[in-house]
């Protein structure tokens, strides 16, 4: 999706450690980069690996960032937040062209125990994230349903049996290497997880 489109500054909302960073750096010219996070820690650390990156600590549900920028980045968050529609209309506020989202769709309840053991708070329902979008200013560009089968179901029903502190040994990383490689097998057209580019609509809307 990013390489889909021309951008000179981006920010990532729950950028963490700067995990994202590289990709928002593919663009075809160097940019503008920002990041945000609740951790003051991730942002110690996402500023190790990028210095000239301006950080800021804000809860996105509360305020924007200071700031505008091309696009916007939210991977993994929106299903950790109660109030997810300011977040998008904080979002909002700092976009100037483009909003790129991931999160987590699916039946809730079928995975609930993993669910509340990584903090979420929802599965977002086949449509349920476009629509939020939409009623907060972005008019939704493009949007893949991705993760079937080797995801979801196989993986979510297998996290589902496991707990937060299960041991992490040598047969578990063989495990998570095959399941990383299954994963380019999976169909972009059905699936738990959802991305969705969005642009910017109508400024009138909030």
């Amino acid at each position: 999706m990013l390489k889909e489109i021309d951008y000179a500054s981006a920010i990532e909302v729950g950028c963490g450690a700067g995990h994202n960073f590289p990709l928002l750096d593919e663009a075809p010219r160097p940019i503008r980069l920002a990041g945000a996070d609740l951790s003051r820690e991730a942002l110690q650390r996402a500023g190790a690996q990028r210095p000239d990156a301006d950080l800021q600590a804000l809860d996105i549900q509360l305020e924007a960032a200071s700031g505008s920028w091309d696009v916007v980045l939210c991977s993994l968050v929106l299903e950790h937040l109660p109030d997810d529609l300011a977040a998008l209309r904080n979002m909002r506020k700092m976009t100037k062209r483009h909003l790129i989202v991931a999160t987590i769709a699916g039946d809730f309840e079928r995975y609930r125990s993993w669910e509340q053991q990584m903090g979420h708070v929802r599965n977002y329902r086949r449509g349920e994230l476009e629509q939020k979008l939409e009623a907060c200013g972005f008019e939704v560009e493009r949007v893949i349903y991705w993760g079937f089968p080797f995801y979801s179901p196989l993986a979510r029903l297998l996290q589902n049996r496991m707990t937060s502190t299960a041991a992490y040994g040598t047969s578990t990383s063989l495990a998570a290497r095959a399941m990383y490689w299954l994963y380019f097998l999976n169909t972009t057209r059905r699936g738990d997880v959802v991305l969705v580019r969005a642009r910017v609509g109508d400024p009138g809307v909030s």
